[in-house]
């Protein structure tokens, strides 16, 4: 990041709105960000490229979509091209379906607001985005601190362990300023620090040195005492000047707060030998060192804390979700030949299957969902949308698909648009929905742009997906209902649901697997047994990725229609 503002971008061709827009942000952000204006689409260009080249980074981009030669989200693409990083609003009271999708897909859209907009609403939006940005930046600072904790701390010590950061300090001083003896005293309360040492020595270029360490809960009188002595050396050398004793505060860097005191004796033949104004100058230097090492080892043992809370957290949570899974157990029993691939890319995961019955048991319902995003973002969705399900079949009792997919994305909706101060929501969720009857034979397709794959004497079948997610924007998606499809299975019937994860992955020397590759391994597959199956899938999984990364969440269900075993007595 720069060390200059970042800048928030205004652009729209009416001068007295870019003017509002100016003092309006100005009034909110000014003290951490500038505002900059353009009245044009190719203005807003030239000046971004000039903002960069002053050291200003672009944290917000706000544009008008109706401006003339260039729309505005032609605008925000090309931007996005110079600057991907930056947050992008869209302001329009006239725009269309495809400019606003447009936008969203090529210019990473944040969020777009109508006209006429109210202050209050634009600026929470403009304030979102701007922190969004700031979080994002200090997680990379964070990140390349992280990165640098070991380097710093090795540089004096090679420790992070607080005692013997001490005394490598110790034996540094030993080995360039020399001294019979040194004391050093560490409070660092934010940190829970509280240490002190005597460190003497046999001769002034003694290199092996004795220390001895004191924290304060290990031998509180002792810790007193040690610390009122160090005090009145304090006095003596700093008030009284005594030409024996020098002391330097162990001061930090950024904050300019002081941890504590070094102060050490010398010897005549060290008076002697050695300038004071050189050993001073050498002794602060080493301290100055030891400030960042003892911020950073306090910083890491800080971070190993956190780490583990976090680390906590998420088990924590993946049992959560574990136990909202249902038991494969339970699916098997119903549907003897079936198969479930289940793999999260991290610990928790946004992809998750979902089983129910109904009506004692004449309906059986199976869903994979692709819930937005992976890890703990992911598994936040995964609980809201299958809450929703249970909530469609067991509580209200909905048995149409389409019904179903209508009341989780409305529950869904609900939920995130509390939160969302009536801006548009990016998040929600994929899926394919079955409802097996029984009773009568017949299955029932519902789904949610992820498309439905069945084997009948040997050739695949597709039934297309409902072009819209779970908790799309309604006035986007008003005209497209979410729809059932009926499939009269036949014994034999070879049926696979799952989510986008298998077929996006990426391989070690090759491209992405895609859709058609990864129709062709189920064209291959799709007579085993359902365990050989699983199998196959899983291992030309991690043939095909190689050393690369997993990239997404990956679910894949399958199971064969067996009619002697769907059967159920009215």
């Amino acid at each position: 990041m720069s060390a200059k503002k970042p800048a928030v971008l205004c652009v729209d061709d009416e001068k007295i709105i870019l003017d509002s827009l100016q003092e309006q942000i100005l009034n909110r952000l000014g003290e951490r960000f500038e505002c900059e204006v353009a009245q044009s689409g190719e203005e807003g260009l030239e000046l971004i490229d000039e903002l960069r080249a002053e050291g200003h980074d672009v944290a917000v981009i706000i544009s008008d979509q109706l401006m003339p030669s260039m729309k505005g989200d032609e605008f925000l693409i090309a931007a996005h091209k110079k600057v991907p990083e930056a947050y992008k609003i869209l302001l329009t009271g006239q725009a269309t379906l495809d400019a606003v999708q447009n936008a969203i897909n090529h210019a990473r859209l944040y969020r777009y607001v109508m006209k006429p907009w109210r202050e209050d609403d634009l600026m929470l939006t403009v304030e979102e985005a701007a922190e969004a940005y700031m979080q994002k930046v200090r997680l990379q600072l964070y990140m390349r601190l992280l990165r640098d904790i070991n380097s710093l701390t090795q540089k004096l010590s090679g420790e992070r362990e607080l005692n013997r950061l001490i005394e490598k300090y110790f034996e540094s001083l030993s080995e360039t300023v020399g001294f019979a003896s040194a004391r050093i005293l560490v409070e660092y309360p934010q940190q829970g620090i509280y240490l002190e040492g005597i460190a003497n020595t046999l001769s002034a270029y003694a290199k092996k040195v004795q220390v001895e360490l004191l924290e304060r809960e290990a031998d509180r009188e002792r810790y007193n005492l040690l610390r009122t002595e160090i005090e009145t050396l304090l006095e003596q050398a700093v008030v009284e000047g005594s030409p024996h004793l020098l002391a330097t505060p162990i001061r930090l860097q950024q904050s300019g707060r002081d941890l504590g005191s070094v102060i050490i004796e010398r010897s005549e033949a060290v008076d002697y030998l050695r300038e004071q104004r050189e050993i001073q100058s050498t002794l602060q230097t080493l301290t100055s060192q030891l400030a960042i090492s003892l911020e950073n080892a306090a910083l890491y043992r800080t971070i190993l804390v956190q780490k583990k809370e976090l680390e906590d957290s998420i088990r924590y949570a993946k049992r959560i979700q574990l136990a909202l899974l249902p038991k494969v157990e339970l699916i098997q029993y119903y549907l003897p030949e079936s198969f479930i691939l289940y793999m999260p890319k991290a610990v928790v995961s946004g992809d998750f299957y979902w089983f129910a019955e109904q009506q004692g048991g004449r309906y059986l319902y199976l869903a994979a969902v692709d819930c937005t995003g992976h890890g703990v973002p992911g598994a936040f969705m995964s609980v809201l949308v299958s809450n929703a399900l249970s909530y469609a079949v067991s509580e209200m009792g909905i048995t149409d698909v389409s019904g179903i997919l209508q009341m989780v994305d409305l529950q869904v909706r609900e939920k995130l648009q509390r939160q969302s101060q009536g801006e548009i929501i990016q998040d929600g969720a994929e899926m394919i929905l079955l409802q097996i009857d029984r009773q009568l034979g017949e299955i029932y397709v519902g789904s949610a742009r992820r498309p439905l794959i069945f084997y009948r004497e040997g050739q695949r079948q597709e039934v297309l997906p409902t072009p819209r997610s779970i908790a799309d924007d309604p006035e986007l998606f008003k005209d497209t209902p979410f729809k059932g499809h009926k499939i009269i299975p036949q014994a034999g019937d070879t049926f696979f649901l799952f989510s986008d994860g298998y077929a996006d992955q990426e391989g070690s020397f090759k491209r992405r697997m895609g859709k058609s590759r990864f129709y062709e391994l189920l064209d291959e597959i799709h007579m085993l047994p359902s365990s050989k199956q699983r199998q196959v899938l899983e291992q030309r999984f991690y043939e095909w990725k190689g050393e690369a990364e997993q990239t997404d969440d990956i679910l894949v269900i399958g199971f064969r229609y067996t009619p002697s075993q769907q059967a159920v007595s009215e």
